[in-house]
């Protein structure tokens, strides 16, 4: 975990090069400690509030690629805005948090922040942005190209074919890929043939 008042410092390895001096600048126009967390698989990031509004808390998953950070780090800035201006009147990911979300991230795709590829996926994202990135497959599948700069073979269980082995968890097991039900796919642990689902946009490695 790190912790740090000098948001430069603490952000310069977190954040592409180009946002570093805007990013601080939102951040500082909203009172709030930041974290940047350990990984977590169950999110990325989020915000709680204080309802006394002197300690809002903001939480970033520091594993995550550059674009991938300012992207969530947004996310959450847009949810503490929506509760300074509205409280608990309005509804987590509703129009005011999307308008809020589109107003902290939508000028770092002005200033060309992003690579193409997504700041095109991203354009189209928020033309109704959903509660998480991770539910918007074509934004998410982008993202992760740039996680595979530094981890060459790592995948997403969406891009391997059916019936293929891969390694997921810390543990690393092995599981084989079944079928697609609805927003799951069924898979299969070697050797004991349990069950499990999982997401499309899960990151595993292909066993070829």
């Amino acid at each position: 975990m790190k912790n740090s008042t000098d948001l430069e410092v603490a952000l310069k390895p977190f954040l592409p090069a180009e946002a570093l001096e805007l990013a601080c600048e939102k951040l500082r126009a909203h009172p709030h400690h930041l974290v940047i967390t350990e990984p977590r698989s169950t999110k990325l990031g989020d915000f709680t509030a204080d309802p006394r509004g002197s300690r809002h808390v903001l939480t970033v998953n520091g594993n995550l690629n550059k674009y991938a950070f300012l992207i969530t780090l947004m996310h959450e800035l847009a949810h503490l805005i929506t509760y300074v201006d509205h409280r608990d009147r309005v509804k987590p990911h509703g129009a005011e948090w999307k308008s809020a979300f589109k107003q902290t991230l939508g000028p770092f795709l002005r200033r060309s922040v992003f690579p193409d590829d997504i700041a095109k996926a991203i354009a189209s994202y928020l033309a109704n942005p959903a509660a998480s990135t991770c539910a918007d497959i074509h934004l998410s599948k982008t993202l992760a190209r740039y996680d595979r700069k530094s981890h060459p073979d790592i995948q997403l269980l969406d891009d391997i074919p059916h019936n293929a082995r891969f390694v997921y968890g810390r543990d690393h097991r092995v599981f084989v890929k079944g079928d697609r039900l609805r927003t799951r796919y069924r898979c299969f642990e070697e050797g004991t043939r349990h069950e499990y689902l999982f997401s499309p946009l899960v990151k595993i490695k292909h066993l070829k």
